[in-house]
């Protein structure tokens, strides 16, 4: 449904995008994690026609972002991370302008946004005026402003950040319910997020696609049954305490982030053994089973 093809983007001597490809299948949930920086949000502006490669296509089902931008538009709903609402606007007025600019029949408006509005739980608020709402409300009119011409493809980014536990929730089952119907692209920093929600996932850093697949595939390609989480009092010697690590058998790979070492093990049988290198220094010691997070870690700082 979506082929993106040796995409470069460049915003002075900043390398935003970096011979990028990446394929999402129809009716899949793609997400997207990566750091700050790394592309994420650059890559989907493109794909929504916002922003032009310096080289490179993206191509969304046979149509070119360079030959047919407003086709491509019209077939992709997209949520940015700060969306932009008309704050005068009614709830439903804002969405039955955004219907009627995109071409929605005369006739359908009124059952479309009644459809809408129950859907994201704002029936009751629906006569209310947009700069009354809490960020949370405003998130989800986005998300009904975004489904108002019913496309293809739905872009997220970043769509439950900020946002209180229940509303987060909220948009999480959204997107649950949409699953399977439309082609998704759902741009997160949250691992558990991403895990819970995506078919697949790609890594993103440095304008690169740095691994893909199924959160399940990418765990399994931490080569361990546990990870050790080792933190320390200070953070001298890392390379060195790195290196007297991997010489031990059961270890797989060996991380060091915020103060705390991450460390993939094949066996639990050498446990006692790896502690007793870090000494004194050593403050807490947990145990954890792969997650996301840790292919996330492995992947940027690799």
């Amino acid at each position: 449904m979506i082929k993106i093809e040796s995409l470069n983007k460049s915003f002075g001597r900043i390398k935003a995008l970096n011979d990028l490809n990446l394929n999402v299948k129809r009716g899949e949930l793609l997400g997207i994690i990566g750091p700050n920086g790394a592309g994420k949000t650059t890559a989907i502006r493109m794909a929504c026609c916002i922003l032009k490669p310096d080289s490179g296509d993206i191509i969304i089902d046979g149509y070119s972002i360079h030959d047919d931008p407003i086709k491509i538009k019209s077939m992709i709903g997209y949520l940015p991370e700060e969306p932009n609402l008309y704050e005068r606007f009614k709830a439903k007025d804002l969405l039955k302008y955004f219907a009627e600019l995109y071409g929605v029949p005369k006739r359908d408006i009124d059952g479309k946004i009644q459809e809408l509005l129950e859907l994201v739980g704002m029936t009751k608020r629906s006569e209310d005026r947009i700069n009354t709402f809490s960020k949370g409300l405003r998130q989800r009119i986005s998300v009904a402003r975004a489904l108002v011409h019913d496309p293809d493809i739905i872009i997220f980014d970043e769509p439950t950040m900020g946002l209180d536990p229940e509303t987060a929730n909220s948009i999480r089952n959204f997107i649950r319910h949409l699953k399977g119907q439309k082609t998704m692209i759902l741009c997160t920093h949250y691992m558990e997020e991403a895990d819970l929600l995506c078919d697949r996932v790609a890594i993103l850093n440095e304008g690169k696609i740095r691994d893909v697949g199924t959160p399940q595939y990418l765990k399994s390609k931490i080569h361990g049954e546990v990870i050790l989480k080792i933190r320390v009092k200070n953070a001298e010697n890392i390379d060195l305490i790195k290196n007297e690590l991997i010489q031990f058998p059961s270890v797989g790979t060996v991380n060091f982030v915020g103060g705390e070492y991450l460390i993939s093990l094949k066996q639990r049988n050498e446990i006692h053994d790896i502690v007793d290198v870090f000494g004194n220094e050593v403050l807490s010691i947990n145990t954890k089973e792969p997650t996301l997070e840790d292919v996330f870690i492995q992947a940027v700082k690799g």
